[in-house]
C-alpha cells in the first residue's frame, strides 16, 4: 500500500499527562518509530485536557473531535492507561479503524478519582467495540503496579481476543489479539516494538 493510505495514529495518554507528553513513558519513541514506517501521528500537542482526572465527558469528544478530526473510521487509537478506558468508550459508539489498548482495566479497583471519571459508570459493550473496529490489540504487563492481571486478562477475554506470544502473529486475519508480558509493567519506558509490528501485522504491512 501507498504510504499515504496509512491510517492515522491517535496517541492517548494515561492520566497526569499535562503539557508536551513526548517525554512521558513510549509516547515520543512510539511517535518516532509510527512516523518512520509512513504513518501520522497525533499526539495531544500541549497535553490532554483534564488531565488528572481524564473524565470521559471531555476525554471522549476531545479526541473524537480533535485528534481524530471526526475521522474516527480511518484513525487507529493508541491509548495507555485512561487513554485505553477512553479508547474503549469511543470504539463503543463509533467505527475505529482499530484499537491498541495498553494497561487496560474495565473497573475502578477502588480508586475515587476512577470512579469519578466516568468510565466506570455503564458496563462495556464489549461486542460492540468489537464489531466498530477491525482490529484489537491489547498489551498487559504481568508486573504491573497499578493493574492487576487478572483484570487485564478479563478485558481480553470480554472483547475474545487471541493470546499471542509473538508480534509477528498478529495479521488482518489474526486481528483481535492479546499479549501478556510476563516481566512487563506499566509500559513506562521504551522501546516498545510489539507495538508498531502488530499495528503493522493487522494492517497487512508486513
Amino acid at each position: 500500500p501507498i504510504m499515504a493510505s496509512r491510517p492515522r495514529i491517535v496517541q492517548v495518554p494515561g492520566n497526569g499527562g499535562g503539557g508536551d507528553i513526548r517525554n512521558c513513558n513510549f509516547y515520543g519513541w512510539a511517535e518516532r518509530a509510527f512516523k518512520q514506517r509512513g504513518y501520522t501521528v497525533k499526539l495531544p500537542e500541549g497535553g490532554m485536557p483534564d488531565p488528572l482526572r481524564a473524565r470521559r465527558a471531555i476525554w471522549v469528544p476531545h479526541i473524537i473531535n480533535e485528534m481524530c478530526e471526526q475521522d474516527v473510521a480511518s484513525s487507529v487509537i493508541v491509548g495507555h492507561s485512561s487513554g485505553a478506558c477512553a479508547a474503549l468508550r469511543v470504539a463503543e459508539s463509533s467505527k475505529v479503524k482499530g484499537i491498541v489498548l495498553v494497561a487496560a482495566y474495565d473497573d475502578p479497583l477502588g480508586d475515587a478519582n476512577e470512579a469519578a471519571s466516568g468510565y466506570f459508570d455503564e458496563p462495556f459493550d464489549w461486542s460492540a467495540i468489537r464489531n466498530n473496529c477491525d482490529f484489537v490489540i491489547q498489551f498487559a504487563g504481568a508486573q504491573d503496579q497499578f493493574l492487576p492481571i487478572d483484570v487485564q486478562r478479563r478485558v481480553a477475554q470480554s472483547l475474545n481476543l487471541t493470546s499471542c506470544l509473538s508480534a509477528s502473529e498478529a495479521s488482518p486475519e489474526n486481528a483481535f489479539v492479546y499479549f501478556e508480558l510476563p516481566r512487563g509493567d506499566h509500559f513506562f519506558s521504551p522501546p516498545f516494538d510489539d507495538l508498531v509490528e502488530s499495528v503493522d501485522g493487522c494492517l497487512g504491512y508486513l
